[in-house]
């Protein structure tokens, strides 16, 4: 805060503004080479708090509360469904297929989060755009 002079009588505070950075949201698909649900995913995920984890097994979709936003992994296997989705799925032996969102500011605790998945489901992370392009191992990430 600034102190301003007003004529010398007295000092009024002003305040300033400070950019602050909220992140982006990034959006990916984690392809999974086995049949998981946000269950099996949910307790495969050590590094945050149990408390942290909401599940919604109807909707097989699982939020993660982070410090700047949450993780959220929503089982998207059935949108892939045009000929062309599913010789891709085929020809990486994807059996799973979760939207996964999280903001950039926690990308440090979403990396350690996929690679926990990573180590007990393997798979990879693709890009959402039209061809899956570019396609990241977890490492990578």
């Amino acid at each position: 805060m600034k102190f301003k002079k007003d004529n010398g009588k007295k000092n009024i505070k002003i305040q300033t503004k400070t950019a602050i950075d909220k992140g982006v949201i990034e959006e990916y698909f984690y392809m999974v080479p086995a049949e998981v649900t946000v269950r099996e995913l949910s307790e495969a995920i050590h590094s945050v708090e149990e408390e942290a984890k909401e599940i919604w097994t109807e909707l097989d979709l699982m939020e993660i509360v982070l410090s700047a936003d949450s993780l959220i992994f929503e089982n998207m296997m059935d949108t892939f469904d045009a000929p062309g989705d599913r010789a891709f799925l085929a020809d990486k032996g994807v059996k799973a297929v979760y939207a996964v969102n999280y903001n950039t500011k926690d990308k440090e605790s979403v990396r350690r989060v996929l690679q926990e998945l990573h180590s007990a489901f393997g798979g990879f992370m693709a890009s959402d755009t039209e061809d899956l392009e570019p396609i990241f191992e977890v490492a990578e990430f």
